[in-house]
């Protein structure tokens, strides 16, 4: 992981996502070949082929914790269940990374981290 708070500020600061995290995020994203479809103050929604009709799989702005969340929200904005992405909240290019890892059904680590399930990137070895 790479330290990017000298870059855009403490991720358990933020009041909202800052607009440069969003376009290093979006241009991440896109390397890995997904797209993002709406970006504003506390989410970023990514598009998912095959979601149910007004249905978007989102990320939110980290937590107290420094952890994003993602998940997918209803018709009417809200997700029944987020789960939280442990790794480096001030770096895109991780955030991207494991984002595309969710995506792609890759092979992660999963427990249970600050009160909910959290997903992250296994060690390489």
């Amino acid at each position: 992981m790479t330290d990017q708070t000298s870059t855009y500020g403490d991720p358990t600061e933020w009041d909202e996502i800052p607009d440069g995290w969003t376009a290093a995020f979006t241009a991440a994203l896109a390397a890995h070949g997904h797209t993002v479809t709406e970006a504003h103050e506390s989410a970023i929604t990514v598009d998912v082929p095959g979601l149910p009709e007004g249905h978007a799989w989102y990320l939110g702005c980290p937590n107290h914790h420094g952890m994003w969340g993602y998940g997918v929200a209803n018709e009417r904005g809200v997700a029944d269940h987020v789960t939280w992405l442990a790794a480096d909240a001030a770096d895109p290019q991780a955030i991207a990374d494991l984002v595309h890892a969710v995506l792609t059904d890759a092979r992660l680590g999963h427990g249970f981290v600050a009160g909910s399930s959290a997903a992250w990137l296994p060690a390489s070895t």
